[in-house]
This record gives structure tokens, C-alpha cells and sequence, in this order.
């Protein structure tokens, strides 16, 4: 299968697209900067110039998926300092305007194909009971906005996609392993900064970034259209997690803050996943020596 897949340079991509390779797809990555591209993936990626925030290219994108046969959508712009003005911009913008975009040119380029990164961040606070994929998203943004980018995001897969294109929405989980968030977690617990706010029983659902990997690419094979999983390792609470974190990397246990506020509670469950994918965690949510 020809896979063309934007946001190849990011950890997500790093992980899928050698393994898509070695599993004899051929990819095309859709790269803003074809040097980064070049230092970061396999030589036999064809890498395609192409910017995501950029509207003057988008004309020229159903050439550029002229050919392939599924689209993976897996770009995103986290933001280091998430609490700055205007942080989130590029991402929603990665979120709704270019997810349109995209959608709409593999339309366009006969691409019969096509898979969506989500999150699991999406859904409301539900406390200890289990979140499936049938809990409704949480329809307002914590980021400011009236709607939720990730349910607009959602949104449009379906009503581009549908009659379409066979299509699936992955809704990971926060991401661990090497160059992920959890590196800055291990810091502070090092530096003795991080604490736990509230009490620390909210629950947070993780995910190995090579999990996912095998989560997508179990997708472009096996997903049923108009299909949406949650891509998560067993819940843990958050105190719990840290808890064993700092213990696994040597650091002091995290102090709780209960003067600030309970985050939410993300118990998700991927047992659809397991069930349709033949997909199941391998990884370690715990750095390895």
C-alpha cells in the first residue's frame, strides 16, 4: 500500500513510518522541512515538500497524493510553554483548517484511505468510571475556545470522509517513552519541582509512543470504516504513576499539592482496540535502563 503521511517528522512519525516500511508499505512523507526530514527518516521515505499551515500549498496537495492509497493524519505543534499566549494556535489550526484541507484534496487524488490522530484529552472529566468510545467528547475547549478543535477535528473526518473514503480516528493517549512529555516529568522529579496536584486519584491514561505506532498500522490494515478506538495503555492514577516514576528513575517522591485543582479523570479503556485491531500494548510505560 502507498501511505502518504503528514506530520512524519514528529515522535508519532519517527515510530510508524519505519515500521509501515519494514511491513512493505511505501510512504510519503509530507514534510514542511525536507532537511529535518531527511536527518530523521528512513532513506526509502519518499519525502514530498508540503506545509500544513501554509494555504498557498494547498492547491497543489491532490497532486501530491496523487497515487496513494490511504492518508494518515498525524501532525500536531505541542507546545513547549502550553500556558503562553496564543500557544495552541497552530495546533487547532493542524486541527480543523488543515485537517479540512487534507481531507478534501485525498477526495480529490482518489485516495481510498484515510486515518486521524486524536486524543483521549478530548473527553470530559468521569471521574473512576470507564471512558469507551462511546462517551460523548467534552464539547468545550479547556484552551479558551468556544468548541472543542478536537470535536471539530472529529467532525470533519466524518462528514468528508463518509461515502467517501473508509476511515478511522485513533484517540491516543498521552504519550511516554523517549522525547515525549514524560522526559520533562523525569526532570522535575530530579529537581525536586514537580508536585501532584489535588489529591492525585485522577486517573491518567498513557501510551508507549511505539504503541501507537503499532496501533496505526494494525489500522491501515484491519480497521472497519467509520471506526474510532481509544489508544491507551491500563489506567493508572496520577499519583500512582508519578509515585512509581520517581521511584524507577531514582528521584524523590512528588509532594501533593491539595490547594490546587483536581484535574480530570481519564480511566479510558481499550478494549475495542484490542478486539478489532488484534492490537494489545507491548511496551513499558517506565523508562528502560
Amino acid at each position: 500500500m502507498k501511505v502518504a503521511v503528514a506530520g512524519p517528522t514528529g515522535v508519532l512519525g519517527r515510530a510508524l513510518i519505519p515500521r509501515l516500511l519494514a511491513q512493505g508499505h511505501s510512504v510519503v512523507a509530507l514534510a514542511r522541512s525536507l532537511d529535518k526530514a531527511r536527518a530523521v527518516l528512513p532513506s526509502a521515505a519518499e519525502i514530498r515538500p508540503f506545509d500544513m499551515l501554509a494555504p498557498e500549498q494547498r492547491p497543489g496537495l491532490p497532486a501530491l497524493l496523487q497515487g496513494c492509497d490511504a492518508v494518515l493524519h498525524i501532525a500536531t505543534a505541542i507546545p513547549a510553554d502550553m500556558d503562553a499566549p496564543g500557544a495552541w494556535d497552530a495546533n487547532t489550526r493542524l486541527r480543523t483548517e488543515a485537517t479540512e484541507a487534507l481531507l478534501t484534496a485525498a477526495r480529490q487524488a482518489g485516495v481510498s484511505r484515510y486515518l486521524q490522530q486524536s486524543i483521549t484529552m478530548a473527553y470530559p472529566d468521569c471521574g473512576d468510571a470507564w471512558i469507551d468510545e462511546s462517551t460523548p467528547l467534552d464539547q468545550t475547549s479547556r484552551r479558551g475556545g468556544v468548541t472543542n478543535p478536537v470535536v471539530t477535528m472529529e467532525g470533519l473526518v466524518r462528514s468528508l470522509a463518509e461515502g467517501q473514503m473508509a476511515w478511522c480516528i485513533l484517540r491516543g493517549g498521552s504519550f511516554v517513552g523517549p522525547d515525549t512529555f514524560q522526559q520533562s516529568d523525569i526532570a522535575k522529579l530530579k529537581a525536586g519541582t514537580l508536585t501532584v496536584p489535588c489529591d492525585g486519584r485522577n486517573y491518567v491514561s498513557l501510551i508507549h509512543v511505539d504503541d501507537i505506532a503499532a496501533a496505526f498500522a494494525a489500522a491501515l490494515l484491519r480497521a472497519p470504516s467509520g471506526s474510532v478506538f481509544n489508544i491507551v495503555d491500563e489506567p493508572l492514577r496520577n499519583g500512582d504513576y508519578l509515585d512509581r516514576l520517581a521511584d524507577v528513575t531514582g528521584s524523590p517522591r512528588p509532594p501533593r499539592a491539595p490547594q490546587q485543582p483536581c484535574p480530570p479523570s481519564w480511566r479510558c479503556s481499550n478494549t475495542a482496540a484490542r478486539a478489532a485491531l488484534a492490537w494489545t500494548p507491548t511496551h513499558s510505560l517506565w523508562p528502560q535502563p
